[in-house]
């Protein structure tokens, strides 16, 4: 998975959890629940919602793509078929939000959780459901409620996400100006996964001023991994010479000039040295 920004990574799952780097719009991801085929040795079909998942797996799949006209034409063939279907109205909240139309965003994420809601076998769907309204309420700077809906995601014992939600979460309490909840809210993302680069950015940024140190403890792992990016890149340039470490910054440097020869960090740290030799 690779760090988009800021803005990648956060919404979770529709049906693949495929890829988390459409945006900090975590990446969509919907997934629908099997918990209660989970439970039961023998699972009772519904045609009506097996119908309707077929429509809502073809909309994911759009979505994942960035076609989000199709993507909103077959999530709304799924509600046709299955009004009571808790992920559509979760699919059909991301399309909204992706497409900037906050009014029907969300209405969509709090019907997928009123739905979601009213069925414990739908647990996973609600967790899933809570995230997506906490990150859109926190793009809203409604940072209250957001903080609320998060933390309610992260309640569910059968969420498969928790990490994501924990990241949500600290990204929101930074915007928040909630620093020491931010840092405890990226410490759980990376615990539960140690290679989620949003966390361990926005994480190290948040030290920098404080603990160079720390924050170039935190980033260093990312910048050596695949998962390296310009603006992370840059971020240890920054905390190498701050630390005044010549060899570690020239290095990553060579790094970011050879793997991000076009980004707008190379191009700035290439004329600022190029002033520095004057």
């Amino acid at each position: 998975m690779r760090f988009c920004s800021l803005q990648c990574g956060l919404r979770v799952a529709v049906l693949t959890c495929a890829t988390l780097c459409t945006c900090l719009a975590l990446t969509a991801c919907v997934s629908p629940d099997t918990s209660r085929l989970d439970a039961l040795t023998t699972p009772e079909t519904h045609p009506q919602r097996e119908r309707a998942l077929r429509r809502l797996t073809l909309a994911t799949a759009y979505f994942e793509q960035g076609q989000n006209t199709p993507a909103l034409q077959e999530v709304r063939a799924a509600l046709q078929i299955d009004p009571g279907f808790a992920d559509a109205y979760n699919l059909l909240g991301l399309i909204h939000q992706r497409e900037g139309a906050p009014q029907l965003a969300e209405p969509s994420f709090q019907q997928a959780v009123q739905l979601a809601s009213s069925d414990a076998a739908l647990s996973a769907t609600l967790a899933s459901a809570q995230h997506n309204l906490g990150w859109f309420l926190c793009e809203q700077n409604r940072f209250s409620e957001a903080h609320t809906q998060l933390n309610r995601a992260l309640t569910h014992v059968a969420y498969r996400h928790p990490g994501k939600t924990w990241m949500a979460l600290g990204v929101c309490q930074y915007k928040a100006g909630q620093t020491a909840d931010a840092r405890l809210s990226f410490e759980q993302a990376l615990k539960l996964d140690n290679r989620n680069p949003t966390a361990r950015f926005v994480w190290a940024s948040l030290e920098q001023s404080t603990d160079p140190v720390r924050a170039q403890d935190i980033l260093t792992p990312l910048n050596r991994s695949s998962d390296a990016n310009a603006a992370s890149l840059s971020l240890g340039i920054e905390l190498a010479q701050a630390l005044s470490q010549a060899t570690e910054a020239q290095a990553l440097m060579a790094q970011l000039t050879r793997q991000f020869p076009n980004s707008i960090q190379a191009q700035a740290w290439i004329q600022k040295k190029t002033i520095q030799a004057q």
